[in-house]
C-alpha cells in the first residue's frame, strides 16, 4: 500500500487522487501504463473493499462494466476496460475534465442567476443524443439492449472543458419493463429525478429517463431544485403530487414554446410524455432553429470559463458577460477591432437575448 500522498499501483494502473465516492464504489484519477511505456489518463472506478463480499453489488458492478463496453457515443464517457485485480472489481473510463451540471448550476446561481437559454438547449440536446444511443443500443449479435439509464441527474452529466457533454454512471441502468420491489428503501436512483410511475408500481421504460431530463432542464432554466424536500419521503410525495410550475414563472426569459417542451417531459402520465429521446431532441433543436441562435460547443466552453471567473453578485447584463467571454479588456487608447465588435454583437443577441423568443 502506498503511503499518504503517493500514487498506488493497481494492476496496469497508477492511482492518484480520489475524484468521488458513493455507497459501493469510489473513483480516482489514474494512469494506465501502456506496453510502449506511454500513459493514458482514466477515471478508475473501483468497488469498495468493504463490499467485496456482497454478491449482489459485485453482480451490479460487473454488469455495469459489460454494459458500458457496448456504449460508444460522443456524449457518453467511453469505457476502456473492466475486470478485477486482487479481488477488487474495476471499470476504467474516459477521464473528463470539467464540472458536473450540478456544480455548474450552483456556480451560476451564486453569481449571475440562470444559464443562458441557448446553452441550456445545447446541453439538453446533447444529453438526449446520449440517451437515444443508450435506449437503442444493440449487442454484438444485433439484439436490442433497451438500456434505461435510471440515474439521469446533474451529478451524472459532465461538461467537458471543450463544451461537449458527457453522460456518466450507468451503474443503475436496467432493461426496460423489468418490475422491481418498491418497498421502503428499495427505490434506486436519486429521488428528486425518479419517474412517478417507478415510485407507484416499480415499472419503468426509457421514458423514465426523459422525465429525469425534464427535471434537469427545469433546474438549468431556473437554478432551482424542483422537488427538493427535507427528507426522502417528502421528496417522493412531491414527485408524485406537487403541482409543477412552468419554468417561465421563475425565469421570464423562457418562452411559452420552451415551457411546453419542458412540461411535456414532466408529464406524470408516461403516455403523454415525450415518447423517445429523439423526439425531445428534435423539439429542442427545432427551438434553436426558431430562435436562430444555436450555441456551439466552443461558445459553451467560453461561457463556462467566464462563469467560473465570476464572484457572487456579478452584474448579469448580457453585454458585460459577453465582453468577458469574447473580448478581453483593451489596453488604454487601443480601439476595438471591427471584427471583434461585430462578433460581440452577434453573440450578445444569440446568448443573452432578453427573452426566449
Amino acid at each position: 500500500m502506498a503511503s499518504v500522498g503517493e500514487p498506488d499501483r493497481f494492476g496496469a494502473y497508477i492511482v492518484h487522487e480520489r475524484l468521488g465516492a458513493g455507497g459501493m464504489a469510489e473513483v480516482h484519477r489514474a494512469e494506465r501504463v501502456n506496453k510502449d511505456g506511454s500513459r493514458t489518463t482514466v477515471a478508475l472506478k473501483r468497488l469498495l473493499a468493504t463490499t467485496v463480499s456482497n454478491r449482489e453489488l459485485r453482480q451490479w458492478f460487473t454488469r455495469e462494466g459489460a454494459l458500458m463496453s457496448h456504449l460508444h457515443h460522443p456524449n457518453i464517457a467511453e469505457t476502456y476496460d473492466h475486470g478485477s485485480v486482487r479481488g477488487i472489481h474495476y471499470i476504467a473510463m474516459e477521464y473528463v475534465r470539467g464540472p458536473t451540471l450540478k456544480q455548474l448550476v450552483e456556480q451560476t446561481s451564486r453569481t449571475i442567476g440562470t444559464l443562458p437559454i441557448p446553452i441550456t438547449l445545447t446541453i439538453a440536446s446533447q444529453v438526449c443524443d446520449a440517451l437515444d444511443h443508450a435506449h437503442l443500443c444493440r449487442d454484438p449479435k444485433g439484439r436490442p439492449l433497451h438500456v434505461v439509464h435510471r440515474d439521469v441527474c446533474p451529478a451524472n452529466i459532465l461538461l467537458r472543458e471543450d463544451g461537449v457533454i458527457k453522460v456518466i454512471d450507468f451503474g443503475l441502468a436496467k432493461v426496460e419493463g423489468v418490475h422491481e420491489d418498491t418497498q421502503k428503501g428499495q427505490l434506486k436512483g436519486k429521488f428528486n429525478y425518479v419517474a412517478p410511475e417507478y415510485i407507484a408500481d416499480g415499472t419503468f421504460d426509457a421514458r423514465a429517463d426523459l422525465w429525469a431530463l425534464g427535471v434537469v432542464m427545469y433546474e438549468l432554466l431556473t437554478s432551482r431544485r424542483l422537488f427538493d424536500a427535507p427528507d426522502n419521503h417528502q421528496t417522493i410525495t412531491r414527485v408524485q403530487k406537487l403541482p409543477i410550475p412552468r419554468p417561465s414563472r421563475a425565469n421570464p426569459r423562457v418562452s411559452p414554446e420552451l415551457d411546453e417542451i419542458v412540461m411535456t417531459a414532466l408529464e406524470r402520465d408516461p403516455g403523454r410524455r415525450w415518447q423517445t429521446a429523439r423526439m425531445l431532441s428534435d423539439a429542442l433543436r427545432g427551438r434553436m432553429v426558431q430562435r436562430g441562435d444555436p450555441a456551439e460547443a466552443k461558445h459553451v466552453a467560453e461561457w463556462v470559463q467566464w462563469l467560473y471567473a465570476q464572484q457572487p453578485g456579478t452584474e448579469s447584463s448580457g453585454m458585460s458577460q459577453l465582453r468577458a467571454i469574447v473580448a478581453p479588456p483593451q489596453p488604454p487608447g487601443e480601439r476595438e477591432a471591427p471584427t471583434t465588435r461585430s462578433r460581440l454583437t452577434r453573440l450578445t443577441r444569440r446568448l443573452f437575448g432578453s427573452r426566449d423568443r
